[in-house]
């Protein structure tokens, strides 16, 4: 055979070119196999340097090659003999080893079983594979393919045994040449490597474990320390389930082979690695490697947490929790390690960095640092935390923080932590109770004792020291344990106060631990603190969606009540409403068990007592502890949660008699509170177990009515709650119909109740008391009308019989009903005589069936006390809902026995006849509802029809019957009375709006709110047409009426008895009160109503202009988060189109501010989640376009394309680039425009601000002297005289056009009138002073003013007034010193060329190029006029476009200066400026008279403009789609007025 090359082998089989002579196997059967592996098998058994037999080597080859078409015992047999052969040969080369000599044959021989082997090992891998991937389901299941088993697990043991023993050989001197080496021990490692690729294979320990050991072997012996870091970290990036193998191989590595360089190398590869971002799972990987080696190996991740640390901020989130685990891993072998030693300082800093990991932007990386620190918390052997007790209060704060974090699973986690955080303190004071006032008293006694031993110091401070000096090694072991870093231990506490019993003077020792003790206690107190801050928000994570989350709230109180925290118990009792929560048993326990096991731990477990009876004892007193002041929902939860232990069983019956015990007490040092409590948790429990209260009924009567139920009402309230139980069976089964059990009139219950009810007494909870005996009486008694019609005719009769008294003041002309309103007010201290005549004129508006009513009784007057007539007024109330409850009752009961009798006889012939005529239960119907109707209110027999009207006069007479206690009771009864009949609802309904409104009372108020919902379903026509009152009183300044209001509108809404309108928007403010209750409220309102019929779609138009409205709307930022929450319920693409386009419309108009962002933040809200949306967006834009100069409007426009575009297609993405586009176009176009505008106006206020010509005439006048001084100097002085006349002259001309024009401004525009009323008063000082000028201005100016009073006459003082200050501020100072300077140089122009003139007239060349230059000169003033605003704009930033015709007129001035010389051209602008300035006077009169219509500012304005220049400027706009627009100077000067054009 020729010689084999390993090396050239390898190659040619990875390339698939391998060349031998095959056998067929295909042809052979199973026994010629067999025979033929016989054959083998012997041959290398005798020797195994046979293998060099080419036939032998083909053969294997062959099998091999063909391995899949074998059978399983063939491929058992063939692995077999391979390694018999291989076994062979290892064995002939130890024999050898001894002398040293290694032969070409034996090495080759070696060289082609390590061929043999892996060849064999990868066709069998790949065999392996094939089977586990060709499954075929089955049902439910699947299985493998596979007739025969090939048992491939124990061959590959044998094979890598065989492996590991060919490493043990002398293999450095078997191959002296390093790259036949290197190439023999890459079969066994490329073998290794693609084993440990099959996730089966890793899960086998055995073969996991001699995989780990070759690779060792060949890393230590034979230099594959490289080819083992690059194998590792391939397989890393490739493969999930070998993230940990490979840090276990690490392990191995380290440990066993001591071989520490492949780790370090392969940490700073990681660390300089750099992820792609689309690749999400190798960050994965490689997170996982990193913590489970910082767990088996944390000493080689802390040499290279230098390099490691970089990955913090890598851009993957899962390489950030991986280094988070990381850090926490290292934390943790830091401190098992070294204690608080030489590492405290890098202990803090690894802390600093996990706190800085809790503001990370991934909600998984902040969860990991929760679960890092929760795992940190847990005590080791020592006893204690991980945590530092230094930076313990750090991480809770931190962790407090995260409670209100966006995400759930942050929540739940941080709720976790502060559980364990409490669990495991390391406050070892006082039993480890976490007690505030007992940390706050111990602080204030080490404080003091620390300050007596400072005392005692300076004192002895020599004994001290010698002291020291002689137990220094004493001291130095103390310092080691005395660390302020270690919880203080109970054996410290206990030796301290040893020692301060035993020595009188303190030495350094004692001072530190007090100053360790004081330092406890501060952060003990911290730490409570931060536990009660958490608190508030742990009680509303109860009511999270989140199960998970609640269920780690409940433990979390839990524990802080098994720690006597005394915050635990506000959580305890909002935790027990979780009782009504509905949910699913699929994620382990229900909320509702684990309420019950919470409460059962925190009630009724109790380690600490021994006996029995000191057990039961603690039960009970915590049960009745938690009736102990608390709200009616507190107490019907309660209710519930102890009917339900009832019902399975979970309270012991030696509670039950231990309750009665203490009800029944007679001890003086018994409590009220007590004994109530005991009574109310019997009650409860009579819900589920009836038989507690009826064995015990004649107890209940003689304690609960008894004497101490005489000096206690609330218990004989509780007695009758506790009776009512006797009625029913307990708590209804399904399937069963209740039972009711009705007593005898004569049954002592009723007797006892009703005396009590007639007890003298003024407490308030007498009205609680005859609410329930008033209910017990209808639940149980036979006969409930009668014995409460008797109830109400003994207390009428014991009012109005003992309060008769003679009639001294009252005139005979007085009525019933004068008489006993003056009585019963006179008895509150108000005159007689004067109410007399009042009641007299009340009684008169009266109906006559009032007056009728009242005619039954005395016609004397009387006197009561208003309590008494509150409680019959109560009674009655009461007594007239029960009883429509009752007949309700009656009805069904009725109904019930029809159908069961019915059924018995099943008579189709009667069926048919009833669905002709009608059924009987109709009968029924009819016959209440007229009972309801006509007999209770209206009734000759009905005793409550003698009420209504007393009810409605005392209700209608307020200030005389001021009472406010029998005010809120008549209210209260005429409500109850108006929701029995129709009629009388109808009639008083308005009398109860006008109480509802002006009522100055905030409980009739909101009793009144409460009625109106059930008068609403009741009558729902009367009152839906005046549900706006409900609705007002969503405005309420109180927040008790504000919020019953809401709860009964969200009722009669969601319920469908009011319909949704445009009031709305008043609920949608509830969602920013201030008040809690009624910001949940509201939001549970909207969360429901989402889920009706697009509710909330449909009326969020009306509720955005409601909201955004100047009158009724609310402020921008509740504005916002009111439409951030309602805005979450608009999912639907149809919606959100619709919605942008009722929008987009309302741009157009709106010309508020205000409203343009409103309804951009309201565009922003939505989610662009289908292409159609972004493109109805964008076809809209000629809607809001002119609106984008607003940085609000512009960025909610910006805020939706950067949504939009991160969910949007390719195709999409187009769109929304074009419409970024158009935005920044039209954004620019707006902010040119607006800053135009802006300038136009400043001009405009400028223009304003200056006086005018005329008062500077007036102050020529009235200063002669500077005038002659003027005179003297002016060398022109013929010139202004006549320029001066000049202006007078046209001042009178103003005065006088505007004279007329006033006329007419007061027959066509009051309007204007009254606004310009409002501007006159605010100046009237300033008009009498220029009044005063112009009378000492001249006979014109003077004989102006009085012609214009005379045509006024029909104006007032203010009226005329107010035309004063225009008439004397017509003209600007610049047409001023226009006129001056121009007039001056006309008249020195025409005198110069009078005689060219003549000279020149003929002359046609010359006019032409005259014509020719004053054209060119025109155009330069106009494009100079540009420039001047340019430069006057560097002066003065408020320069207006309207300054430009004032420009124009400057530069104008400056061409006809340059041009002085030339004659021709002089002439020509002479003869313009003439015409022009003669124009100008003439137009001035009738652009008067349509400027005088508009705001008497813009008159200003407009006159200055019009004198100045002509009638028109035009405003020069960049070049856009605005190009061509003019500007009229008759145009107001309103922004949005301006910006009409747009």
């Amino acid at each position: 055979m020729n010689k084999f090359n390993l090396h050239e082998k390898i190659i040619r089989l990875q390339d698939k070119t391998l060349d031998f002579n095959e056998l067929d196997i295909h042809s052979l059967t199973l026994r010629d196999i067999d025979i033929k592996l016989n054959v083998i098998v012997e041959n290398l058994s005798d020797d195994p340097l046979n293998i060099q037999n080419e036939n032998i080597f083909d053969m294997l080859q062959s099998f091999i090659k063909n391995f899949d078409s074998l059978k399983s015992q063939s491929c058992n047999k063939l692995f077999d003999t391979v390694i018999l052969g291989s076994s062979e040969q290892i064995k002939s080369i130890k024999r050898n080893f001894e002398k040293q000599i290694y032969s070409e044959e034996s090495r080759c021989a070696l060289e082609m079983y390590g061929f043999l082997i892996y060849w064999l090992l990868d066709v069998a891998e790949q065999r392996s594979k094939m089977a586990s991937q060709n499954k075929v389901k089955v049902g439910k299941g699947s299985r493998k393919i596979t007739s025969e088993k090939w048992d491939w697990r124990n061959q590959c043991i044998k094979s890598l045994e065989l492996m590991k023993k060919m490493l043990f050989l002398d293999i450095n001197n078997i191959w002296v040449s390093q790259s036949e080496r290197d190439t023999f021990i890459n079969l066994f490692t490329k073998s290794i490597y693609q084993i440990l690729e099959d996730p089966e294979n890793v899960k086998d320990a055995e073969i996991k474990d001699l995989a780990y050991n070759i690779i060792c072997i060949c890393v230590k012996n034979y230099n594959h320390g490289f080819g083992a870091q690059t194998s590792i970290f391939l397989n890393l990036q490739s493969y999930d389930h070998l993230s940990e193998p490979m840090a276990e191989l690490l392990y191995v590595m380290c440990t066993k082979y001591e071989v520490n360089q492949v780790t370090d190398d392969i940490l700073i590869e990681i660390s300089k690695y750099e992820f792609n971002e689309k690749d999400t799972t190798s960050p994965k990987y490689f997170s996982k490697f990193l913590v489970k080696l910082s767990q088996i190996l944390p000493r080689a991740i802390l040499k290279k947490m230098v390099y490691l640390q970089n990955h913090l901020d890598a851009d993957s989130y899962s390489m950030r929790m991986g280094m988070i685990e990381v850090i926490g891993n290292v934390l943790k072998f830091l401190i098992k390690g070294d204690g608080m030693g030489k590492s405290k300082s890098q202990i803090y800093q690894y802390i600093g960095v996990l706190q800085e990991r809790f503001a990370d932007i991934n909600s998984f990386c902040r969860s990991k640092v929760i679960q890092v620190l929760i795992d940190l918390c847990e005590v080791n052997e020592e006893g204690r935390s991980s945590i530092p007790v230094t930076k313990r209060n750090e991480l809770v704060q931190l962790a407090v923080g995260r409670l209100l974090d966006k995400s759930s699973n942050v929540r739940r986690y941080a709720i976790k932590f502060l559980t364990k955080a409490v669990d495991t303190h390391p406050y070892q004071h006082d039993h480890r109770r976490l007690i505030l006032s007992s940390f706050e008293e111990q602080l204030e006694q080490w404080e003091l004792k620390l300050k007596e031993m400072k005392e005692k110091v300076r004192e002895h401070f020599e004994k001290i020291v010698e002291k020291t000096n002689k137990d220094n090694t004493i001291e130095e072991e103390e310092d080691e344990i005395l660390d302020e870093d270690i919880p203080l231990s109970e054996k410290l506490i206990e030796n301290n106060q040893i020692n301060e019993t035993n020595e009188d003077v303190p030495t350094e020792r004692h001072i530190k631990i007090a100053e360790l003790f004081i330092r406890s206690y501060e952060d003990g107190i911290e730490f409570i603190h931060l536990i009660e801050d958490a608190v508030p928000t742990m009680c509303k994570l109860l009511a999270s969606t989140s199960k998970p989350e609640v269920l780690e709230v409940m433990d979390f109180f839990v524990r802080i009540h098994y720690y006597q925290m005394e915050c635990a118990e506000d959580g305890i009792k909002k935790m027990i409403h979780l009782i009504w929560v509905k949910d699913t048993n699929e994620e382990g326990k229900s909320i509702k068990d684990r309420l019950i096991e919470s409460y059962q731990k925190i009630y009724f477990e109790i380690p600490d007592k021994k006996s029995e009876k000191d057990r039961i004892n603690t039960i009970v007193r915590n049960l009745v502890s938690l009736t102990f002041h608390t709200t009616l929902a507190e107490l019907t939860s309660l209710e519930q949660l102890l009917s339900t232990m009832m019902a399975r069983n979970k309270i012991p019956i030696p509670i039950i008699s231990k309750l009665w015990k203490i009800f029944t007490s007679n001890r003086v040092e018994m409590h009220k509170l007590q004994r109530r409590g005991a009574l109310i948790i019997l009650g409860m429990l009579a819900k589920a177990d009836v038989e507690i209260i009826s064995d015990k009924v004649d107890m209940l009567i003689n304690v609960g009515f008894g004497t101490f139920g005489k000096k206690d009402l609330l218990l004989a309230k509780y007695t009758c709650i506790a009776l009512q139980h006797y009625a029913g069976s307990g708590m209804k089964q399904k399937n069963k119909e209740s039972q009711y059990t009705r007593l005898p009139m004569s049954h002592p219950i009723f007797k006892r109740m009703l005396e009590l009810l007639q007890e003298p007494t003024k407490s308030n909870h007498w009205y609680s008391v005859a609410e329930q005996v008033i209910n017990t009486i209808y639940l149980l008694s036979e006969h409930p009308d009668l014995l409460c019609g008797g109830l109400i005719q003994t207390m009428t009769k014991n009012i109005f019989s003992n309060s008769l008294k003679p009639n001294v003041t009252t005139p005979s002309t007085t009525n019933e009903e004068s008489n006993t309103t003056s009585n019963t007010t006179s008895k509150e201290g108000i005159n007689e005589d004067n109410m007399a005549s009042d009641f007299t004129k009340n009684s008169q508006s009266q109906s006559q069936s009032q007056s009728q009513s009242y005619s039954r009784t005395s016609r004397n007057p009387f006197y009561c006390d208003p309590f008494e007539l509150s409680k019959l007024f109560f009674v009655v109330g009461h007594t007239a809902i029960k009883h429509i409850v009752h007949l309700e009752n009656i009805e069904n009961e009725l109904k019930r026995r029809k159908a069961s009798e019915d059924s018995n006889k099943k008579d189709t012939v009667t069926d048919d006849i009833e669905q002709c005529v009608g059924s009987t239960e109709d009968e029924f119907t009819d016959v209440i509802q007229y009972i309801r109707e006509r007999e209770i209110l209206y009734g000759n027999n009905s005793l409550l029809s003698i009420y209504g009207p007393m009810l409605t006069y005392v209700c209608a007479h307020n200030k005389v019957f001021n009472d406010k206690h029998l005010q809120t009771i008549a209210v209260l009864t005429l409500s109850k009375f108006m929701c029995v009949s129709s009629e009388f609802c109808e009639q008083n309904l308005q009398l109860l709006f006008t109480i509802l409104e002006k009522s100055e009372d905030s409980t009739i108020r909101s009793n009144i709110s409460i009625a109106l919902g059930d008068m609403t379903i009741c009558f729902n026509n009367l009152i839906d047409q005046n549900i706006a009152y409900l609705y007002n009183r969503l405005n309420d300044t109180n927040l008790v009426t504000k919020k019953n209001a809401l709860m009964v509108l969200t009722h009669l809404i969601l319920n469908g008895m009011v319909k949704v309108k445009g009031q709305i928007s008043e609920m949608a403010k509830c969602l920013e009160n201030e008040d809690e209750r009624i910001s949940d409220l509201a939001k549970l309102f909207f969360t429901e109503l989402s889920t009706k019929d697009n509710a909330v779609y449909n009326n969020l138009p009306d509720i955005i202009s409601n909201l955004s409205s100047s009158e009724s709307g609310v402020s921008e930022e509740a504005f916002k988060n009111i439409m951030k929450y309602l805005f979450s319920f608009i999912d639907k693409d149809r919606q959100t189109e619709n919605i942008i386009e009722k929008l987009c419309s309302r741009f157009k108009n709106t010309v508020n501010e205000r409203q343009w962002r409103d309804i951009a933040y309201c565009l922003s809200l939505l989610s662009y989640k289908s292409d159609k949306s972004i493109k109805k967006l964008f076809e809209q834009i000629k809607s809001y376009q002119d609106k984008l100069h607003e940085p609000s409007v512009y960025k909610s426009f910006l805020d939706i394309i950067t949504k939009s575009k991160k969910q949007a297609k390719n195709e999409t993405k187009l769109i929304i680039e074009e419409f970024e586009e158009k935005l920044e176009e039209h954004q620019k176009q707006c902010i040119s425009a607006q800053k135009a505008l802006k300038k136009a106006k400043d001009s405009q206020k400028r223009t304003k601000e200056k006086p005018s010509i005329e008062e500077d005439m007036e102050n020529l006048k009235l200063e002669p002297e500077d005038n002659k001084e003027n005179e003297e100097n002016n060398e022109e002085d013929e010139g202004s005289q006549k320029r001066r006349k000049t202006n007078e002259n046209e001042i009178i001309m103003v005065k006088s056009s505007k004279k007329s024009e006033n006329e007419n401004e007061e027959n066509s525009n009051n309007e204007d009138r009254d606004i310009k009323m409002k501007d006159t008063n605010t100046n009237t000082d300033e008009n009498k002073d220029i009044n005063k000028d112009i009378k000492n201005d001249g006979n014109n100016s003077l004989i102006l003013l009085e012609n214009e009073k005379r045509n006024n006459n029909s104006m007032d003082i203010d009226q005329e007034m107010k035309f004063v200050p225009v008439k004397t501020e017509i003209l600007s100072p610049v047409k001023e010193e226009f006129d001056h300077e121009y007039i001056k140089k006309h008249k020195k122009t025409k005198r110069k060329l009078k005689n060219r003139i003549i000279d020149n007239s003929d002359n046609e060349d010359s006019l032409r190029k005259g014509n020719e230059k004053i054209r060119r000169k025109k155009t330069r003033v106009i494009e100079s006029s540009d420039e001047s605003s340019d430069d006057e704009d560097n002066n003065n930033s408020n320069m207006k476009p309207f300054e430009h015709k004032t420009n124009n007129h400057n530069n104008k001035r400056r061409v006809e200066d340059d041009v002085e010389d030339d004659v021709e051209d002089k002439m020509m602008e002479d003869d313009m400026e003439d015409e022009l300035l003669i124009d100008n006077i003439k137009e001035y009169n009738n652009e008067k008279e349509i400027e005088d219509k508009e705001d008497i500012k813009i008159t200003k304005f407009n006159e200055d403009i019009n004198i100045l220049k002509g009638s028109n400027i035009s405003i020069d706009i960049p070049k856009n789609s605005y190009n061509n627009i003019k500007i009229e100077s008759d145009i107001e000067s309103d922004i949005s007025d301006e910006l009409s054009f747009i």
